[in-house]
């Protein structure tokens, strides 16, 4: 009596077992269509983020965008600094957080915040890639479960004869595989991509906050300007560097009662002094960096240059000062 009653639960059991397995079916195919919607979606943004990055992310124009910023900042122009700043979109992250540094300036202008943003999107990064990381690890799950569960109906058919129910539960079955491997794949390329392209945006966002707050302490952050015309003129740029053109070593010619520059003396720009009324105050003694350079003559290696000192010619058209 006891064997036929444990032989008639292990049989409940196993009936129920196999009953919970076939009504998963079904549940396990339509996750498996949407986890291939959603790798084909982040698929699509990848590319995008790919393309802009490769069009326009330029470290170069980063560094010179930040250090206008600073400077409009350092003169009262906070406005013609978001300006500067707002230009830096190659990156969704990049945008974002200057979004929000921009609204702190502009609100709360709290010293620490802008370090607290980094680290607030160094976590935004780590749960976007959590997305797709979640794809490497449930495509191939679920792409074996919607292989395992057809075989039972599939094998109970060959048992049977039933050639027509081995056929589309094969077919069910090596389908939801391909399908989990091509989600797990697509998931993993773009992870690892992706894993390298927001750590070089927090890289970058960190040498931004380094060229914008870092070294002479804190940012002076003026009050906006009322008219577009306040800040929107060349003279508020940054000090261009200034070409000598002439032997190496010496400075521009100048007049008898003048003394010649020499490269890396600093002189101030013409019109900045605000002598003749004509130059905004603000932009008064802005320090220009003399650069000096030697034509090269065809035929004469850079190593075999011999000093400028012993020259007499006269330094060729257009040496002055432009």
């Amino acid at each position: 009596m006891q064997p036929v009653l444990a032989a008639t639960v292990a049989h409940s059991i196993q009936q129920a077992i196999y009953d919970v397995s076939r009504i998963l079916l079904y549940p396990v195919l339509l996750a498996a269509l949407f986890c291939l919607c959603w790798a084909i979606v982040e698929v699509g943004w990848f590319l995008y983020e790919l393309y802009l990055r490769v069009r326009y992310r330029d470290l170069e124009a980063l560094e010179i965008r930040a250090l206008k910023a600073r400077d409009a900042f350092a003169k009262g122009q906070p406005r013609r600094a978001y300006k500067y700043l707002q230009e830096n979109t190659y990156s969704t992250v990049v945008a974002r957080f200057i979004f929000d540094l921009i609204r702190n300036y502009q609100t709360e202008r709290i010293a620490e915040k802008p370090l607290k943003l980094l680290q607030e999107y160094e976590f935004y990064t780590v749960k976007r890639l959590e997305k797709t990381r979640i794809l490497v690890r449930v495509g191939p799950m679920l792409g074996l479960m919607g292989t395992l569960i057809p075989l039972a109906p599939a094998l109970t058919g060959l048992a049977q004869g039933n050639t027509r129910q081995l056929t589309d539960n094969l077919k069910i079955a090596f389908s939801v595989t391909v399908i989990g491997l091509l989600i797990g794949g697509l998931g993993f390329i773009v992870s690892i991509v992706r894993d390298r392209f927001y750590q070089q945006d927090i890289s970058d966002l960190e040498y931004l906050l380094e060229l914008l707050e870092g070294g002479g302490g804190r940012l002076r952050i003026g009050p906006p300007r009322r008219h577009r015309g306040d800040y929107d003129d060349a003279e508020h740029d940054l000090p261009d560097l200034t070409l000598a053109v002439g032997d190496a070593g010496e400075g521009p010619p100048a007049d008898d009662d003048e003394p010649a520059l020499a490269a890396g003396d600093t002189v101030v720009a013409a019109g900045a002094t605000g002598g003749d009324g004509d130059a905004p105050a603000d932009a008064a003694d802005e320090p220009t960096q003399v650069i000096s350079w030697e034509p090269l003559v065809p035929g004469d290696a850079a190593s075999e240059r011999t000093p400028a000192a012993g020259r007499d010619e006269a330094p060729p058209a257009g040496g002055e000062l432009f």
